[in-house]
């Protein structure tokens, strides 16, 4: 089955990865692949975002692997990093990838700038301010993409764009995630762009590298910055004249280059983060825009190969895309989104939601039900692998927190309440009361007879593991209980 390489670059890159596993973990189908191979491209290695999404990758890998059946569409597509898709049996945790050079050293320093004669230095320093020159790296660019252009053109020549190229084959795609108005991501896109189109021998399978199918979203500005000046130099005042200007470049240079591309931003005025230059403290809060960017990967995804159509590098009748929803709202429940949208994704969020809130407060509650009891894999906590267990904890938690977070935005996405009791288990979904008939069981009684009837039924006893029958029957039983009891 082809691979998909997503090249995710900046922060931006790694929160809309972020939202992508997050709906792979929930079982939503990403068509025409079934190995998923993400490459971040991050100077800013400490980046919070960064680290935080690598994590939820490590996490999700491990857990696809204890977990993966034909029963269950939980954490269904298989996730590797570039290091390990030979399958030699190598396991790697790296998914960050540096561009050589960038650590531990200046601008000044990377270009050289003291080996200069004068009259090169003088026209150097028309075209990179002193802050320019002298800036550290190790943060990234700070909303500077002609420092990210220079640094980034050295993608070609590094290590991991050399093993991508020999991985990539003929029915393979690509798919890149960038922000148009920082630094790192709006100078990464066109240069990352340009490399593949452009390869050219020795590089390996460079003929399928120029009429690879590419697809990219480009983020346009979506929030605001406090603090500029005291906690961070980015100024969010200049995003939209950043945004002009990069928007101007793509379409003259980049756009046509493009099978498929994809646009989206928000009114961000009221939106505003705290400022920070990178490291630890850029850990950005989950925003809707970025789910809906993740969107834009599973509709590319779903587009037949037909649909692009790459000759000696030239894209024939490359497509545009834009994302809207299908009512105007701050609060965004699934009624709101595109009626595309909400058959991918509504279901599978609600169906691990259930299970999320099921498995965090009620699991390990002493009851005689026979989906505990019956079988050869009984299901309690204390009998699942004792790794798995902190595994899905630990992701539950991030997948809580993710929907917290776009819950507490200016524009909000407000689908799923967590925080909902026993007798209204099955009123998680906004604006979508439990369906309810006369002496029918509702709420968390209703999950558990529907949990107690998959046991009966479906015997995934057969699956010789508890994790992989944990999984199933909880897809299975939430699958049954949604089509009874709630209207998505």
């Amino acid at each position: 089955m082809a691979k998909l390489f997503i090249f995710a670059i900046g922060g931006t890159g790694s929160r809309v990865v972020k939202a992508l596993t997050m709906l792979m973990a929930c079982g939503v189908e990403i068509k025409n692949t079934e190995k998923i191979i993400p490459i971040i491209i991050d100077p800013d290695s400490a980046n919070g975002d960064l680290t935080r999404t690598e994590e939820i990758l490590r996490l999700y890998r491990s857990i696809h692997r204890k977990t993966f059946c034909n029963k269950s569409h939980f954490y269904k597509t298989s996730l590797k990093s570039l290091d390990e898709i030979q399958d030699t049996g190598f396991v790697s945790d790296h998914f960050n990838y540096e561009i050589d050079g960038v650590k531990d050293q200046s601008f000044k320093d990377f270009i050289g700038f003291s080996e200069l004669d004068r009259s090169n230095k003088a026209f150097t320093s028309l075209l990179f301010s002193n802050n320019n020159l002298n800036a550290d790296m190790d943060m990234g660019f700070k909303g500077n993409p002609n420092i990210g252009s220079v640094v980034l053109n050295k993608f070609r020549d590094s290590n991991f764009f050399q093993e991508f190229a020999e991985s990539y084959g003929e029915n393979d795609r690509i798919f890149i995630i960038s922000s148009i108005f920082g630094g790192t991501g709006a100078a990464g896109f066109p240069l990352i762009l340009k490399n593949i189109r452009g390869a050219q021998p020795p590089t390996p399978n460079h003929v399928n590298l120029q009429n690879a199918k590419i697809g990219a979203i480009t983020v346009l500005p979506y929030f605001s910055i406090n603090d500029t000046g005291k906690n961070t130099e980015i100024d969010s005042n200049t995003f939209i004249s950043k945004t002009k200007a990069a928007l101007s470049y793509y379409a003259k240079n980049v756009s046509a280059s493009m099978n498929a591309l994809y646009y989206i931003g928000d009114d961000f005025t009221n939106n505003r983060l705290e400022g920070a230059d990178g490291a630890a403290n850029q850990k950005n809060k989950a925003h809707f825009i970025e789910l809906a960017s993740a969107l834009a990967i599973i509709d590319f995804m779903a587009k037949h190969d037909d649909d692009f159509n790459t000759r000696d590098g030239i894209v024939q009748n490359p497509k545009y895309y834009e994302y809207g929803l299908k009512n105007a709202t701050s609060q965004i429940a699934f009624k709101d989104l595109g009626d595309i949208s909400r058959d991918a994704i509504a279901k599978n969020i609600t169906k691990y939601a259930i299970f999320e809130i099921f498995f965090s407060k009620y699991f390990n509650e002493p009851r005689k039900d026979p989906y505990r009891l019956k079988g050869n894999n009984l299901l309690q906590k204390h009998l699942l692998d004792k790794r798995f267990v902190e595994d899905i904890t630990k992701f539950n938690q991030y997948f809580e927190e993710w929907l917290q977070e776009m819950g507490r935005c200016t524009v909000a996405f407000n689908a799923i309440n967590l925080s909902v009791s026993q007798k209204d288990f099955l009123n998680l979904v906004t604006s979508s009361p439990e369906k309810t008939k006369f002496m029918e069981t509702k709420g968390l009684e209703a999950m558990i007879e529907e949990l107690n009837r998959t046991d009966e039924k479906e015997n995934f006893d057969s699956l010789g593991d508890n994790n992989k029958k944990l999984l199933a029957t909880f897809a299975h039983a939430t699958d049954k209980l949604i089509n009874k009891k709630i209207s998505i």
